[in-house]
């Protein structure tokens, strides 16, 4: 599922744009593993953002900088799922910054 505005601006507010903007190699290496390994199991080795994140959840959720920052990070902590899941679908949308492109109109408009 694509990043939204409003979870965009939900994890910004919680700092989550400054754990991505700290750690972002380790973040772009996670998600191209995760591509790749799910490439080797699709047609034409072209995953789409969601085939990939059912890889990369995982591997964010156990990830040592995003459980420090859910425990800590300065406040209350996270202990909600969501929180996973929505930084899951921020680093898949900074990584490969999924895009709409207008349909193909067919006939003569």
């Amino acid at each position: 599922m694509a990043l939204t505005q409003v979870v965009r601006l939900r994890l910004e507010a919680a700092g989550f744009n400054r754990l991505y903007d700290d750690h972002r190699q380790d973040w772009e290496n996670l998600a191209e593993q995760a591509r790749l390994l799910i490439g080797g199991q699709v047609r034409g080795h072209a995953p789409t953002v969601d085939d990939i994140k059912k890889v990369l959840f995982p591997l964010i959720e156990l990830n040592p900088y995003l459980r420090e920052f859910l425990a800590h990070g300065g406040r209350k902590p996270l202990t909600q799922l969501y929180w996973v899941k929505d930084f899951t679908d921020y680093v898949l949308d900074r990584v490969y910054q999924p895009a709409l492109q207008a349909p193909r109109r067919q006939g003569n408009d």
